[in-house]
């Protein structure tokens, strides 16, 4: 029997797809906090226009990775540094909302 390469099937672009969705979450998250400071709170403000750039950040750096590895390599998208930061924007986007909830 010969040996052959195992073949990710669709694992690459589901996970693809997983990472827009968290990221597309986060973006909605920041332009509910940029509504909810619009002429009230410049705090409010800044912050959705934090969350705004980071979730954009990340949805263009997963695409980056997915384009550049050809999606054949789900081990880049799901790398244990990538789940880090995901991990560690989601909680700082957590922060600001609760923040938001406190102070309204």
């Amino acid at each position: 029997m010969a040996m052959s390469t195992p073949d990710p099937g669709r694992q690459p672009e589901r996970t693809l797809l997983a990472w827009r969705r968290t990221s597309l979450g986060l973006i909605a998250n920041g332009a509910l906090l940029l509504a909810s400071g619009h002429g009230s709170s410049a705090v409010r403000t800044g912050l959705g226009i934090v969350v705004l750039v980071l979730s954009l950040g990340c949805w263009a750096a997963v695409s980056a990775v997915y384009r550049r590895t050809k999606g054949g390599a789900v081990h880049a998208l799901g790398h244990e540094n990538v789940l880090r930061v995901a991990a560690g924007l989601v909680l700082v986007v957590g922060l600001f909302d609760l923040y938001a909830v406190i102070t309204r």
